[in-house]
């Protein structure tokens, strides 16, 4: 897009990404480093290309850009490969890129399409860029395996400046849990292909649109007599701005319009994904590559408090150990604990549900205030490198039972380290995991519920220490459910070894 409507735009569709309830991470290279969410500057920068020189980034030139230092905006193929590495799994975008007019026989096929036959990121757009071969763009999608689904009430699938394609999709949606629905399954069943979801401008620009598509039409033949059509990634810039000026400017609004579309519904649909990923929380089963099950060692180092006893982690080999790479930079201590979410079903009134039994659901959750930071600290350490996952340290103590593990197994499955975790000895405490059961009438309002934090607010610093010493880090966060006695204790060590704090 020209300046400054690329800008306006991409505020504009955070904009729409937040107005459904979503977090917004607009992704791009900076400097040869990748970001997955980007400042009101950073935008400014990545927008002025005439001042801040900046390239097209697809998978193949990833690596050559980051370690040269470049700056430029992600193709779909690229944001696929940035999101997954981040846990993102859905993005919103105009228009997926495909098989060139022609590419039976150039062979131009967009890296998007392959993309999507290997990383499992949902992509929400408003179809294939009308400038190439839908036909047989569907068929190559199909040859990769992508589920291609239009979202709307017909299987007819979307031209980008136009809602009808003259083609159909397998399937079709009309509500954001259906499309989450389709995405959460791709996972229970291990599938590791991505989801192809299009969305047709609103009908408002239908009429807008067919006359656009004339302008499409004329400038693939411009291309074509031109030699442009053979000129790789450059190709499609130059139709669609060479669309842009034989629209005078109209398909500009259009583009826009299908942009913020795909933003909304990619939104809603990135939140309903969300709640069915949670509501799977209290599964154990499927934990795919970090199923590293904790076991409980002594720690016979002075000054420990004789109640709590460290945790470290094994693979399914019980004979070898998973070490941490690193010590971890980042140290969060407070609380891990288990939600325990007792819904009554629709059927049931809140006075039915006092004093008695109902019919309903009840859902495990990992939660805790430190926990949570981890977690958020940890995919975002996660996503620079490799080895980022062993940077955040959680220290929080479990409990000797069922929701202790649940935390242990839970904490292993994220890929998160589990050494911080600090189990208290049965025979010498009664404590047990920090738990907070809710219960909630058919409405999802709470009715009442019993919060069990004990264990978080006895935790002493002697218990801390041995890990502080150990990882040395050079953060250290700690939230407000352990005493006051402690947190003073924490932030006299901190000062010592010049760690910065953070509550």
């Amino acid at each position: 897009m020209p300046q400054p409507e690329n800008l306006k735009t991409a505020l504009s569709i955070e904009g729409c990404v937040r107005a459904s309830r979503a977090i917004p991470a607009t992704i791009g290279i900076l400097n040869g480093h990748i970001h997955v969410g980007l400042s009101r500057v950073q935008m400014e920068q990545l927008s002025d290309t005439r001042n801040f020189p900046s390239s097209k980034i697809s998978r193949r030139d990833m690596a050559a850009v980051c370690a040269r230092k470049g700056n430029g905006g992600t193709t779909i193929a690229g944001t696929m490969v940035i999101a997954h590495l981040a846990g993102i799994k859905v993005f919103s975008t105009g228009g997926l890129g495909g098989v060139h007019r022609g590419g039976e026989d150039s062979l131009d096929v967009s890296a998007d399409l392959t993309e999507l036959g290997r990383t499992p990121v949902a992509v929400v757009a408003g179809g294939i860029k009308s400038i190439l071969d839908i036909g047989r763009t569907l068929e190559y999608l199909e040859t990769q395996g992508v589920p291609v689904v239009t979202y709307g009430r017909t299987r007819e699938f979307p031209a980008f400046f136009s809602p009808r394609s003259g083609f159909e999709s397998p399937y079709n949606v009309e509500t954001p849990l259906e499309a989450a629905n389709i995405i959460h399954h791709g996972d229970l069943l291990g599938l590791k292909n991505g989801y192809m979801f299009g969305c047709p401008i609103p009908e408002e620009y239908a009429e807008a649109g067919e006359r656009i598509q004339r302008a499409v039409d004329q400038a693939v033949e411009e291309s074509t007599l031109n030699g442009m059509d053979k000129r790789g990634k450059e190709v499609t810039p130059w139709l669609l701005n060479r669309v842009y000026e034989l629209t005078g400017g109209a398909s500009l609004e259009n583009n826009i319009a299908l942009i913020e579309n795909s933003a909304r519904i990619g939104g809603k649909i990135a939140v309903e994904y969300a709640k069915l990923q949670m509501g799977k929380a209290d599964s154990t089963q499927n934990l795919g590559p970090f199923l590293d099950f904790a076991t409980v060692v002594p720690n016979g180092s002075p000054g420990i408090d004789p109640n709590v006893r460290a945790i470290e982690r094994f693979t399914s080999d019980p004979d070898q150990k998973v070490k941490p790479t690193k010590p971890a930079k980042v140290v969060v201590v407070g609380g891990a604990a288990v939600d325990v979410i007792s819904k009554a079903d629709g059927s049931s009134s809140g006075s039915s549900a006092v004093q008695s039994t109902v019919p309903g659901t009840v859902k495990n959750y990992l939660g805790g205030v430190a926990r949570n930071v981890a977690e958020a600290t940890h995919r975002i350490c996660a996503s620079m490198s490799e080895a980022g996952s062993d940077d955040v340290l959680l220290v929080a103590p479990v409990g000797n039972d069922s929701f202790g593990t649940i935390v242990r197994d839970g904490t292993a499955s994220l890929g998160m380290r589990a050494d911080g975790l600090l189990q208290v000895s049965p025979s010498t405490s009664p404590k047990g995991t920090a738990v907070c059961n809710m219960v909630l009438d058919g409405s999802g309002d709470l009715i009442s519920g019993v919060a069990d934090m004990d264990i978080i607010s006895d935790l002493k610093f002697g218990a801390i220490l041995p890990v502080l010493e150990r990882e040395e880090p050079s953060l250290l966060a700690f939230d407000s459910n352990i005493s006051v006695e402690t947190m003073s204790d924490l932030c006299d060590w901190a000062k010592k070894s010049d760690s910065a704090v953070f509550v």
